[in-house]
């Protein structure tokens, strides 16, 4: 598999996923993703370099965005989200951020979400990073177990935010021979 930035012409294909996992979850009967999501959200994400597709073969198979904080007049803000989930305890800034992984339901349970999150900790170790955090879906248990599977620890739950759940796991390299192989430009 190869996984790249996601061009504008990706964008289509990342909001059809985003349909059809609200629908599963709410046939699930979990709220999340029950706000939905401008498609200019995914292109503004994706103009920015920050999305990224997995590919398998000629097939999409996978997304997930990666963002990081930065420093605006000396106050750490993210640059994705103006509410603040981190603290200044937590040293905002040594850590890559992934978000709205998603994949399309036939994916599902193939491994390509453990092999994301796996690829996205050795991009933040590559960069020098100390953290892959994110935010979960506040109410949905299920995924905060299937967080808790990756190695990720719960740091702490925003209750006013509907994706207030808040995980981390240390970066580590992302070995040479996995599913996942990087191509830029």
């Amino acid at each position: 598999m190869i996984i790249r930035p996601a061009q504008l012409t990706d964008v289509d294909t990342i909001m059809t996923w985003r349909r059809e996992r609200e629908t599963w979850l709410a046939t699930q009967g979990e709220d999340q993703w029950s706000i939905p999501l401008p498609r200019s959200a995914v292109a503004a994400t994706v103009s920015a370099g920050q999305t990224w597709l997995a590919w398998d073969g000629e097939d999409p198979a996978a997304t997930i965005t990666l963002t990081a904080y930065v420093d605006v007049d000396g106050l750490w803000k993210p640059d994705r989200d103006p509410e603040a989930l981190w603290y200044p305890e937590d040293d905002p800034a040594d850590a890559l951020y992934a978000a709205k992984m998603m994949l399309p339901l036939n994916r599902a349970g193939d491994g390509i979400g453990t092999e994301l999150l796996d690829w996205a900790a050795g991009r933040a170790y590559d960069a020098g990073l100390t953290w892959l955090r994110l935010d979960a879906w506040t109410t949905n248990t299920r995924l905060h177990t299937y967080y808790r599977h990756q190695g990720f620890r719960h740091v702490r739950t925003i209750p006013t935010r509907v994706s207030g759940a808040c995980f981390q796991r240390p970066t580590q390299p992302y070995e040479p021979g996995r599913r996942l192989k990087t191509e830029v430009g």
